[in-house]
């Protein structure tokens, strides 16, 4: 017999107490939660004297037409986004068919209700990649597709300033400048969206647009921000502003607020952050409780006409189910 031999276990390495996260992280990661509670609550305080009032303001029968002038008009902005996707996407990579194409784009538009930017290109990733599109041409498609949109936005934009801002504003026209120079020489796009990439750490896309695309894409995108700003003006108009002078600020302050709020990736479809540029806007033509209620039914609008339009998209693209094969016997 063997004799038995004692082991001590040699004692555990002594770990360092976890640091606390740091300040800044915690704020980073409370600032989806925090920023719109914070403009929420900026709204109800704003709204809580008149909310009866404005309430029946909106609600009343002969506000109907404006409502539904709303709803179409940003229903036409959804469609005409969707057609700079489908410009590029056409432009850059292989032939989709229509009915892929409107799938995988309102799959991945509605998306970004979802907080984070990544949603949008999974979905664009794995529904193209089974549609026969390589990664690298649905990137290429998601940020060109972004750059062109948010430009367009900022050029768009200065059209509220001399109402907003005023004489001073003048160097706002600097966006529409440099979109207009984009439109001359669309080759400058692709050096934008390398410069755009390397700043994320990706590849630079390896596949190029056409000039002819580039400037349809860049066409409708700039006409889907003018359908826009049109709904926040049939709400405002509803509220009591005056129509020629609502009509600049709303459509450039529409496309102002969401282009820069769109980059806000941390909150669910710049919200908040899109809400507080309107008010800054509205306030030229509206007071201050209409601005705010004027904001308010615009989100509301955006969302239903959203998604009333992707959903419907959804449905009629639906895959079509081969007929089971009939018996023989049963034609006779």
């Amino acid at each position: 017999m063997t004799p038995m031999t004692l082991t001590t276990a040699a004692p555990a390495p002594r770990t360092a107490p976890e640091a606390p996260a740091a300040p800044r992280g915690r704020l980073r990661r409370a600032l989806p939660v925090l920023f719109p509670v914070a403009v929420v609550t900026g709204i109800g305080f704003a709204l809580q004297d008149r909310a009866d009032e404005l309430a029946a303001l909106v609600l009343r029968p002969d506000s109907v037409p404006y409502l539904l002038a709303a709803l179409a008009a940003n229903a036409l902005a959804v469609l005409l986004s969707m057609a700079t996707w489908r410009t590029l996407l056409s432009d850059l990579g292989p032939r989709v068919p229509g009915r892929t194409a409107t799938r995988i784009y309102f799959t991945s538009y509605l998306g970004k209700y979802v907080p984070g930017a990544v949603w949008g290109v999974l979905a664009q990733l794995r529904m193209g990649g089974a549609a026969g599109v390589p990664a690298p041409v649905v990137l290429a498609v998601f940020l060109l597709n972004l750059i062109v949109a948010v430009l367009t936005g900022l050029a768009v934009g200065p059209l509220a300033a001399p109402w907003t801002i005023g004489a001073e504003a003048w160097w706002l026209v600097l966006p529409g400048a440099v979109t207009l120079a984009f439109a001359v020489r669309p080759g400058l796009l692709h050096r934008l969206a390398a410069s755009a990439a390397r700043l994320a750490r990706r590849r630079p896309p390896e596949t190029r647009a056409s000039d002819r695309g580039m400037r349809r894409a860049l066409a409708s995108a700039t006409g889907s921000w003018a359908a826009g700003g049109l709904h926040l003006w049939a709400l405002a108009v509803m509220l009591g502003a005056p129509p020629l002078t609502a009509l600049p600020v709303c459509v450039g302050g529409f496309a102002l607020a969401t282009a820069t709020a769109s980059l806000v990736v941390v909150l669910p479809d710049g919200w908040g952050a899109r809400e507080a540029l309107l008010l800054l806007a509205l306030t030229a033509v509206l007071p201050w409780q209409e601005a705010t209620a004027v904001a308010v039914a615009s989100r509301v609008v955006c969302t239903l006409s959203e998604v009333l339009v992707g959903g419907a998209a959804l449905l009629l693209t639906l895959p079509r189910r081969p007929l089971p094969p009939t018996d023989p016997k049963e034609r006779t």
